[in-house]
């Protein structure tokens, strides 16, 4: 039987081709690992097995009903038979109004409407799917291969309320979620990158990422956990998380241990959020390649490779940014429309600032 690491992946908001999210992964980590000693011609994809979960289908399909504009937004959803008898007249009010503010836009069809639909009625098969996923890898190959987790914008809260209830430590029989134990089956990392679980949870109420069992400590799910996120990534501002180290999410050597918070502030494209221009930066990739291969590039190597993508930055991209976002307040965090007006204002300041 194979050793190699299991890297699961999951993506974010937006239609996604099955594959898609993978080769972005290898080609960006590629890009630092073949510039580190003896790995110059090798692959992430062949160093571990990726899996990748992708929901893609399902929710594409929901907003392919949703883009029909000719109908009535209660007629649309009154034809997706997963909703029939789950509280139709409650989200067909919510979507009405967001559609009105909102729908005018090409990224409410193609990228915000994963949230409100993940944030209502359709989050229960994500979170469902997802766990199936990761409660068979975890079966099957713990503990003789390490699983490592990889969830990017929306996927981070579909994957952290996916665990909370994977790892709840409450048996429930005959119910669709599979049940892990935190000792015996403890994944060897999770990394959150653009996380929004914070968020998301103040409209679901789910699970709190303060309070759950997706942590690395003791009796949390991981041995390591990474937060990252970027200075310049405004789905990161509102409800950030950001546990404090005092004892209160968990234990002080946990923390020093297990935690780490990646803050990064290079720009080498206007869209910040973007899954690949986080992985391209080595403040990413870097701690990526240590933990999950053992890859230790020398202090040379390491000064070279930031060189390199020192000279990749933008000029002036980090300046333009934060003028632009200066502006941008949150108030009322605790509601999808602030998620949504975030959206808006952040796709049309990139679009703005490509042209």
């Amino acid at each position: 039987m194979s050793d190699r690491p299991i890297i699961v992946l999951v993506h974010g908001m937006g239609s996604h081709e099955p594959g898609e999210m993978t080769k972005t992964f290898v080609k960006a980590i590629d890009h630092t690992l073949t510039q580190i000693q003896g790995f110059k011609s090798k692959s992430i994809g062949d160093l571990a097995e990726i899996v990748e979960i992708n929901y893609t289908g399902f929710l594409d399909e929901m907003r392919q009903k949703m883009a029909d504009n000719a109908k009535q937004v209660g007629e649309r959803l009154a034809g997706i038979s997963l909703l029939q008898g789950h509280g139709l007249g409650q989200l067909t009010s919510k979507l009405n109004a967001f559609e009105q503010e909102f729908g005018s836009d090409e990224f409410f069809y193609t990228h915000w409407l994963d949230v409100v639909f993940y944030a209502t009625l359709l989050g229960a098969k994500i979170r469902v799917d997802i766990g199936k996923k990761l409660a068979t890898l975890v079966r099957d190959y713990m503990p003789e291969r390490e699983i490592h987790v990889i969830a990017h914008s929306l996927g981070t809260a579909a994957v952290h309320d996916t665990l909370s209830q994977l790892y709840r430590g409450d048996f429930v029989a005959d119910d669709e979620i599979p049940d892990l134990d935190p000792e015996t089956h403890k994944l060897q990392s999770v990394w959150t990158i653009a996380n929004v679980a914070a968020l998301l949870n103040q409209v679901t109420n789910i699970s709190n990422p303060y309070k759950s069992v997706v942590n690395p400590g003791d009796s949390g799910c991981a041995v390591y956990m990474a937060n990252i996120r970027h200075r310049f990534d405004p789905f990161t501002y509102p409800c950030r998380f950001d546990p404090p180290n005092d004892g209160t999410w968990i234990d002080f050597d946990d923390y020093e241990a297990g935690y780490q918070l990646v803050d990064i502030d290079a720009v080498t494209q206007y869209n910040t959020h973007d899954f690949e221009h986080y992985l391209n930066n080595p403040k990413v990739a870097l701690p990526l390649l240590r933990v999950i291969l053992r890859v230790f590039p020398k202090p040379a190597e390491r000064d070279v490779i930031f060189e390199k993508y020192r000279s990749n930055h933008l000029l002036g991209a980090a300046s333009e940014l934060k003028d632009a976002f200066k502006g941008l307040e949150v108030t009322d965090t605790g509601s999808l429309r602030a998620f949504l007006q975030i959206a808006k204002n952040f796709y049309g300041t990139v679009q703005g600032l490509k042209s």
